[in-house]
């Protein structure tokens, strides 16, 4: 069953590198989420290493991750921040986010400054006693007291965001794209509460010698891999529904359809900026993907780096228009260019049609006599 932590470790680090990879996303968001799994990921790599018996091996992975384990509340923290304010400001309070941070750095220099056999006595320690590894005495704090430490911060800055999340949930809720942030914020949000009043809860009995619920070590170590499993699962959210990488912009007007095609526009929707995606569509349209016969939504938002459903919103928000509606009017506007310019002199009818994308002439007809309130016979011999 320890494999399960080496592969959540795996995953976690793949989940990491594809968060960082992903294109067109609120930037500092991602990182902040992005740098919490890589944390989890490590702690489930070290965690792996130990119950496996493999510390043997590595030794010199044992003591330096307690730096890193010691920030994890950091990310979560301004990840929360950060999409529910649609901005990141440092304030002097969030030093106080960096307290088990310092008393770790402390103790780590406590016992480096120390003989090597004092660390090597502490790994042999873990070794030999793997369970019980968390009674050793680091310095200031052993190392059950590191661990409680820092998921009680964690438990604290979760519970202070609660006012600000409720106000959050609030804003657009029956916005498609807000639902669907919403939701994932509530579900992270509510696991990571979860899993540090749980591994508190615990990690108090373990310091004060008690077991109030009668749990075994067993029950204990399957609960952690049930809460691991669950905080992992729900991580493929952001990458089935990128959406939500987007954020929300409180602080900024969502665009409307009454504005014009602005190219721009510096008006941002879900943590993007329309600038970067008019940049995008102007160059699809300039290498006339448009005129491509199959040339969907979906082949549209694979080049502007979205989702379907958020370049269909896009277009909507944007242009005011469809993206069929938007792409009709691009092949409409080649076809009189073309007619224009005698391209029916030397070229047939469905010569013309297939230039401008149309899969058939019927098709071509009645977009034409839609878009241009008049027919295509009489367009041609005026």
């Amino acid at each position: 069953m320890n494999i399960v932590f080496l592969l959540i470790a795996i995953f976690g680090f793949i989940l990491t590198t594809v968060l960082l990879l992903k294109k067109n996303v609120n930037k500092l968001p991602q990182q902040f989420l992005a740098s919490f799994y890589f944390i989890f990921s490590i702690y489930n790599l070290q965690t792996y290493i130990i119950t496996d018996g493999l510390l043997t091996q590595f030794k010199w992975f044992y003591f330096w991750p307690l730096l890193i384990y010691s920030v994890i509340s950091v990310p979560v923290y301004f990840y929360f921040k950060t999409v529910m304010d649609d901005k990141f400001t440092w304030k002097w309070q969030y030093i106080l986010l960096f307290i088990p941070f310092l008393l770790s750095v402390i103790d780590v220099a406590i016992v480096f400054s120390k003989p090597a056999s004092y660390y090597n006595q502490i790994v042999e320690d873990a070794i030999t006693f793997p369970k019980e590894r968390f009674n050793a005495q680091y310095g200031l704090l052993s190392l059950n007291e590191h661990y409680s430490l820092r998921h009680l911060w964690q438990l604290i800055y979760l519970l202070s965001l609660l006012p600000l999340l409720r106000r959050f949930l609030d804003i657009n809720p029956n916005d498609k794209l807000k639902v669907i942030l919403n939701r994932w914020l509530l579900l992270f949000y509510t696991s990571l509460t979860l899993m540090a009043f749980i591994t508190l809860f615990f990690g108090i009995e373990r310091m004060l010698g008690i077991n109030t619920l009668n749990v075994s070590n067993t029950s204990l170590y399957s609960l952690q891999i049930i809460l691991f499993l669950v905080l992992l699962l729900i991580s493929i959210a952001p990458l089935y529904f990128p959406s939500i990488l987007y954020g929300f912009p409180k602080n900024q007007l969502l665009v409307s359809s009454s504005i014009s095609n602005d190219k721009n526009s510096k008006i941002q929707m879900y943590g993007l900026d329309n600038q970067e995606l008019n940049n995008s569509l102007t160059a699809i349209e300039q290498q006339e993907a448009f005129l491509k016969q199959g040339f969907n939504l979906k082949a549209c938002a694979e080049l502007l780096h979205v989702p379907p459903y958020h370049a269909a919103y896009f277009f909507y928000e944007t242009k005011g228009i469809s993206f069929t509606s938007y792409r009709n009017k691009i092949r409409v506007e080649k076809a009189k260019q073309l007619i224009d310019s005698g391209f029916l002199e030397s070229n047939d009818l469905y010569t013309l049609i297939s230039a401008c994308g149309f899969n058939s002439k019927s098709d071509f007809e009645r977009t034409f006599e839609r878009l241009t309130t008049t027919s295509y016979n009489v367009y041609q011999l005026r």
